[in-house]
């Protein structure tokens, strides 16, 4: 199950990194639904891995990585705790990159839905659930290229007289784990994720639900088309930007108060529409038709993550 994923571009480009930028963070529940009203519950994640076996294939990942940054002269960071897995490390400031983070999060599949969670996070309640339960450190720059392998322009490829692994300890570690690294294949089932949302957003009863929710919104003073729009913002982004060219002291990385007030009518909109009953019924058809024609190849992944959480268990065991 994916929660609070984050996916970490490197300079203007947006990449995913499938298996170490997306951990999942907490269910709502400490078992996975089953019932189809159970807005938690899609089809696809029966092939995913799930929150458990993450946090093992986590924790075997960054001992690994580990027991490499300690081979390439990084002793200091021996006794780095790995229980909760840090988060994806960032590149050090002022070194010549600008990252942006984007944060996922099944449970935000439909966008906000809890007009208390808006009132407090806006539209970021996926970053913060996943700065709670991943600790971000600060490496320094020969620490996040060893451990990321993530190079720009003359960034050194050695380290200490070590020359740094192939997408660093981290990307040494996934291929321990996974025979490969995970972000050099195709994982289906994100793929087919994304192909129900298209899907369904092209059904006559999805875009009646948004229509419904836009009217909503109208009444509470927002002009949205659709609760995409709302979370994009353009409109409000320019406000914000305005604010703090003309000085404002708000932190950016913060929601701004238009951000919250904006979110919390989203999420009393979906309640009193009853929209996310009606995206969630038709994502599941979506989904169960999409099984239906990719189940080998959901097959094959879903023992592809059998593979690497028995052999992510082993490691820990080896070690314990």
């Amino acid at each position: 199950m994916r929660t609070a994923a984050p996916l970490l571009p490197v300079l203007a480009l947006a990449i995913a990194l499938a298996g170490c930028g997306r951990p999942s963070g907490p269910p709502a529940s400490s078992a996975s639904p089953t019932s189809p009203d159970d807005p938690r519950f899609l089809p696809l994640a029966a092939y995913d891995m799930s929150d458990e076996d993450v946090r093992t294939v986590g924790r075997a990942r960054w001992t690994l990585a580990k027991d490499c940054m300690v081979r390439l002269g990084f002793g200091s960071l021996k006794d780095l705790d790995v229980d909760p897995v840090p988060a994806w490390p960032r590149r050090p400031a002022g070194t010549g990159v600008v990252q942006f983070a984007l944060y996922a999060s099944d449970d935000l599949r439909y966008g906000v839905q809890d007009p208390g969670q808006a009132a407090r996070y806006g539209y970021q309640a996926a970053r913060a659930e996943h700065e709670r339960r991943y600790p971000q450190k600060d490496w320094t720059l020969s620490e996040y290229l060893a451990l990321t392998g993530e190079f720009v322009q003359e960034d050194p490829k050695s380290v200490h007289g070590h020359r740094i692994p192939r997408r660093g300890c981290l990307g040494e570690a996934d291929r321990a784990i996974h025979g490969t690294n995970p972000q050099d294949r195709k994982d289906p089932v994100l793929s087919l994720e994304t192909k129900s949302l298209e899907l369904g957003r092209q059904v006559p009863a999805w875009k009646a639900a948004d229509r419904a929710w836009s009217a909503c919104m109208r009444k509470a003073g927002h002009r949205y088309a659709s609760p995409r729009d709302a979370e994009i913002g353009d409109d409000r982004q320019r406000q914000e930007l305005e604010e703090r060219l003309n000085g404002s002291s708000r932190d950016p990385g913060e929601p701004s108060a238009l951000e919250k007030r904006t979110a919390s009518a989203d999420a009393r909109c979906k309640q009193q529409t009853g929209y996310v009953r009606i995206v969630h019924a038709i994502d599941v058809r979506m989904q169960n038709q999409l099984v239906a024609r990719n189940r080998e190849t959901l097959e094959a992944q879903r023992r592809w993550n059998e593979d690497a959480t028995r052999a992510a268990g082993e490691i820990l065991e080896d070690r314990s």
